[in-house]
């Protein structure tokens, strides 16, 4: 039995929701005093151990001005000696658990997490489906029991310790048990869980958007068609049929939203929005997102009305660098740029910086993201903070003559506006006669191949909707600065499947859709 459960099961809905969405309703003020007050438990924790003493010196700072006077910015740089060897004698004394990211820098960076910290995992977890299924504020639809499709990482990806911390948390269900999923290859887990599902039901789903919006084209292209009704419990096959019957009355083909009533979709990643409109079309649930990182832990969700979101204040303690000191620091490595507090932002792109609170060890670290501050506030919501959505990763970003600079989220919006159907797709800055050229590579999806010049066309159009200064670019360099080639039929899948005959780790199976590095590149485009 856990709180969440009794609260629920006590008919305490209300105590719920301030317990775990009550950060909406702070002042901007008493989020400050939240943060500080964390970040100097956070000198206390450390100040005697070897890692503490290694950023403090002989003396903890007195206050948040001295913390960021002393405290340099770092970066993983900074850790990897005290930290990837995974000695827990130089960390405060404690119980620790091990996290470990992609590894898709070059380094696989290890992060201890406390007991406090991995609880976090899944309170905000709770927190997650909470709003993912809320209507209104105050509304409560989480229920013992519940079940979740098991779509993340296995341990000791931040994923992995997120779904044992929800189970922790709440009595819920997941399909295929958690002690069995981590077990399977992914595409089996998906596969397994949605089986199971057709008899338990699935009530949520934690994952990527994209995961869940490929389903939907499966089924919507007759996914089901095999499907043998052989051994299937009664209610699944009325269940089945049901959902045929709702299709066939509205003359499309079936759809996952006729069989599963899911009650919410949780996401994080670049393709949220991407996969957006798909997954509210196919599921009938829109995603929340989310924004997590290995080194930060859970960090912000969106509201119940699924627009900015807003950062929690006892994750981490936030500093952020405009934009324009981000490009100072690029330009000049010896430059360190400035920062500002969250009580100090205004609309804008920032890089984010942060220190672990919690007794996490990382401080004034550049995991380099950045981020939009959208606005101060949502009165929709009823809320003063500042709400934030994902720019781009600082080392993805295409510049082409300091005029306009393509994220991979700007890229794949305009590739699905331009109405491309592709398996997958890559990009990279090149130079030709001297004058910056954004490639773009498409494999085609079989079946909806196009004329390479047709296509190009297609894209550049919405690339000038999308960023009217290209065609200022256009008259300072001159036409072909965009360059689409197509590639072979099979290659994203021939890479997938010879990384993972190497035993290549699951997140580095696919290739990175921005600035791919050479011998990825090669082994993408050459494979035949």
């Amino acid at each position: 039995m856990t709180i969440a459960s009794d609260l629920i099961r006590e008919s305490q809905r209300d105590k719920l929701w301030s317990r775990y969405c009550g950060h909406f309703d702070l002042s901007i003020r008493e989020y400050m005093k939240i943060q500080e007050r964390l970040l100097f438990e956070q000198f206390n924790i450390l100040k005697d151990s070897e890692i503490g003493r290694h950023f403090y010196g002989k003396s903890v700072p007195k206050s948040v001005q001295e913390f960021r006077e002393r405290i340099p910015l770092t970066t993983y740089d900074d850790y990897i000696d005290l930290l990837n060897n995974r000695d827990e004698s130089i960390l405060p004394k404690g119980n620790y658990r091990w996290s470990h990211t992609s590894g898709r820098s070059g380094v696989q960076k290890w992060i201890p997490l406390t007991d406090r910290m991995y609880e976090r995992y899944g309170e905000v977890a709770l927190t997650a489906m909470i709003l993912s299924s809320a209507k209104y504020k105050g509304d409560v639809r989480v229920e013992p029991n519940d079940v979740l499709l098991l779509g993340t990482a296995p341990l000791p990806y931040t994923s992995g310790y997120v779904s044992h911390a929800t189970a922790d948390i709440i009595d819920v269900r997941f399909v295929p048990p958690i002690e069995v999923g981590e077990k399977m290859d992914f595409s089996d887990r998906i596969a397994a869980g949605f089986r199971m599902g057709m008899d338990t039901g699935i009530d949520y789903f934690y994952g990527l958007a994209s995961v869940l919006g490929k389903m939907g084209e499966r089924f919507e292209e007759g996914g089901t068609g095999n499907t043998s009704l052989k051994g299937m419990k009664l209610t699944t096959i009325f269940k089945l049929l049901r959902g045929m019957l709702i299709a066939k009355s509205q003359h499309r083909n079936i759809l996952p939203r006729d069989i599963w009533k899911l009650k919410g979709v949780m996401a994080g990643g670049t393709d949220t929005d991407i996969y957006r409109e798909r997954v509210a079309h196919y599921w009938g649930r829109e995603p929340l997102e989310g924004y997590a990182s290995t080194e930060g832990g859970m960090q912000s969700l969106q509201a119940w009305n699924y627009k900015g979101m807003t950062l929690f204040p006892d994750v981490d303690f936030y500093e952020f660098i405009p934009f324009e000191e981000h490009l100072k620091n690029k330009a000049d490595p010896s430059y360190t740029p400035k920062t500002v507090l969250t009580d100090e932002l205004v609309p804008g792109i920032y890089e984010l910086v942060f220190t672990n609170l919690l007794g996490g060890v990382v401080m004034r670290y550049r995991i380099g993201d950045l981020i939009t501050i959208e606005s101060i506030g949502d009165e929709e919501i009823g809320c003063v903070l500042p709400q934030f959505r994902f720019y781009s990763r600082a080392d993805d970003l295409i510049d082409l003559g300091n005029m306009i600079r393509f994220t991979e989220k700007s890229i794949w919006e305009t590739i699905e506006a331009a109405g491309i159907e592709n398996v997958d797709w890559t990009a990279r800055k090149e130079a030709k006669d001297g004058k910056p050229i954004f490639h773009l590579f498409i494999e085609f999806k079989p079946g909806h191949e196009i004329n390479i010049k047709d296509a190009q066309a297609r894209i550049e159009e919405k690339m000038i909707e999308f960023h009217p200064d290209y065609v200022g670019l256009r008259e300072v360099l001159g036409e072909n600065n965009f360059k689409l080639s197509a590639l072979p039929s099979g290659a994203f899948n021939h890479f997938i499947e010879s990384r993972k005959a190497e035993g290549a780790d699951l997140a580095h199976l696919k290739p990175p859709h921005m600035q791919p590095k050479a011998d990825v590149f090669d082994r993408l485009v050459n494979f035949q």
